[in-house]
C-alpha cells in the first residue's frame, strides 16, 4: 500500500509514515451481495449532495439523524482514498485530477440523495470530517473511484472498515492498467 508522507509516496506507511496493519477490522467487514458492489450499509446516514469540491472531497447536508449534524453543510473527505490534486494553489493540477473530480460529480450529482457511513474516528488530524459515501443507485463511491483508477488507497489510521475491499479494487485497477496506473508517469 502507498501513502503520502510530506507530499511523497511511502510504501507501507500511513499518513504520518508509521507502518500500517494489513487487514481490516474483522468485526466490521462488509460482504458484497451477489453480482458485486456493496449495498448501502444499514448504519449509513441519509444526506443530500450539496457540491463536489474535488475527486475525494464533497459537501453533504444530513437530512436524517446520524454522525453528521442535521441541516448543516459538512465537507466530507472520502475515507481510504486519495485522488490527484486540482485545487492546491501551491501545486500544478495533477494528472487525471480533473477527470477524478468529474467522475465524483457524475457519481454524486448536486441535489441527489446519498448515504454516508463513518468509521472509528469522525475527524482526521486536520479536523476534516471523514466518511464512506454511497450514491442514490447504491454505488460505493470511494470504491468506484479506486476501481476506475482515479484514486489510490490511502489509509487514515485507525479507520479500516473497508480497507481490504479498497485494496482489492486498487489491485484490480493496477492489474488492468486503468487510469493512474498507466496514464500518469509519476504514479508509484
Amino acid at each position: 500500500m502507498l501513502a503520502l508522507v510530506g507530499g511523497c509516496a511511502s510504501p507501507g506507511g500511513d499518513l504520518v509514515g508509521r507502518p500500517v496493519t494489513t487487514g481490516p477490522n474483522p468485526s466490521s467487514a462488509s460482504t458484497p451481495p451477489p453480482g458485486g458492489g456493496l449495498r448501502r450499509p444499514t448504519d449509513a446516514q441519509r444526506v443530500v449532495v450539496r457540491w463536489v469540491t474535488d475527486g475525494d472531497t464533497v459537501t453533504l447536508r444530513a437530512v436524517r439523524r446520524g454522525a453528521l449534524p442535521l441541516q448543516v453543510d459538512t465537507h466530507v473527505r472520502l475515507l481510504e482514498i486519495d485522488t490527484p490534486e486540482s485545487k492546491d494553489p501551491d501545486l500544478p493540477v495533477q494528472c487525471l485530477a480533473l477527470r477524478a473530480t468529474a467522475a465524483t460529480e457524475r457519481l454524486l450529482p448536486r441535489g441527489s440523495t446519498a448515504w454516508v457511513q463513518t468509521d472509528r474516528e469522525l475527524h482526521d488530524r486536520y479536523g476534516r470530517t471523514l466518511g464512506y459515501v454511497w450514491n442514490a443507485h447504491g454505488v460505493f463511491v470511494n470504491e468506484a473511484l479506486v476501481r476506475r483508477g482515479l484514486a489510490r488507497v490511502l489509509f487514515f489510521r485507525p479507520n479500516d472498515r473497508h480497507l481490504a475491499r479498497m485494496r482489492s479494487a486498487e489491485a484490480a485497477a493496477r492489474a488492468a492498467g486503468r487510469g493512474l496506473w498507466t496514464r500518469c508517469p509519476s504514479t508509484p
